[in-house]
C-alpha cells in the first residue's frame, strides 16, 4: 500500500507539471472544492450488507489539455455503515445491537473528457476508513443496560470511481458519482453520491 502512495504521489506531481504548459481553458481547469452527499453501502466481512448516509468534503486540481481533463484531489467525509442486532445474545431474551460509522480520507487522481462541459470522469486512489461502533442492549424488562461505544479500528484500501460533472458556467457545477473501496480487513464499502462544486 505504501507503493501505491509513493506511486500516486509522484503521478499527480508529473501531471501538474505537464498541465501548466498547455493553454488555459476555462472550464476543468482549475482548483475545486466539492461538498456532497448521498449513500454508503457497507459489507462488512461476514455480515449482511447495510445502507446509511454519508457525506464528504473534497478539494483537488483539473488540467483540462484539449478536452482530455486529468488532475487529482484528497477526499475527508464521514458515513453511517448501518446497525446490525443479535437477538437472544445470552440466551435470557437480550438482544444486542451496534450503531455503526466512520471517517475517511482519500487521496486520488482523476481523468476525463470535457464534452461542452459535461465530463464524465474515472478515479483511482487510495481511501483509510476509522469506524467505531455504538452498543446498545435490550430485553424482555427494557432498554436496562447503558449504551457504550468502543475506540476506532482503521482499515485502508484501493479507491475505486467514476462519474460525471457538468459545469453551469467556469466557477460552478454539480457530480454525480460512484466511488468504492475493498478494505484491508475484508470489508467493501460504495457510496453514491450527489454534490455541488465550486471552481477557482
Amino acid at each position: 500500500m505504501r507503493k501505491l502512495l509513493v506511486f500516486l504521489i509522484m503521478l499527480a506531481a508529473v501531471i501538474f507539471m505537464a498541465g501548466r504548459v498547455y493553454a488555459y481553458n476555462p472550464y476543468y481547469n482549475n482548483f475545486y472544492v466539492s461538498l456532497n452527499g448521498g449513500l454508503a453501502e457497507t459489507s462488512p466481512s461476514g455480515l449482511s450488507s447495510k445502507s446509511g448516509g454519508t457525506y464528504n468534503l473534497t478539494f483537488g486540481k483539473n488540467y483540462n489539455i484539449n478536452n482530455i481533463v486529468i488532475g487529482g484531489g484528497a477526499v475527508l467525509g464521514y458515513a453511517s455503515n448501518g446497525s446490525y442486532t443479535v437477538d437472544n445474545f445470552d440466551g435470557y431474551g437480550d438482544n444486542a445491537t451496534a450503531s455503526v460509522d466512520s471517517v475517511y480520507y482519500g487521496i486520488f487522481i482523476k481523468g476525463g473528457y470535457d464534452y461542452d462541459n459535461i465530463m464524465p470522469f474515472v478515479k483511482l486512489g487510495y481511501v483509510g476508513y476509522s469506524f467505531g461502533a455504538t452498543y446498545s442492549y435490550s430485553g424482555p424488562y427494557g432498554n436496562y443496560y447503558a449504551t457504550y461505544s468502543t475506540p476506532l479500528t482503521s482499515e485502508g484500501g484501493l479507491l475505486y470511481g467514476a462519474g460525471v460533472e457538468y459545469m453551469f458556467n467556469p466557477n460552478w457545477g454539480v457530480t454525480a458519482q460512484y466511488f468504492g473501496t475493498s478494505l484491508s480487513g475484508g470489508d467493501k464499502v460504495n457510496n453514491f453520491t450527489l454534490g455541488v462544486d465550486f471552481n477557482f
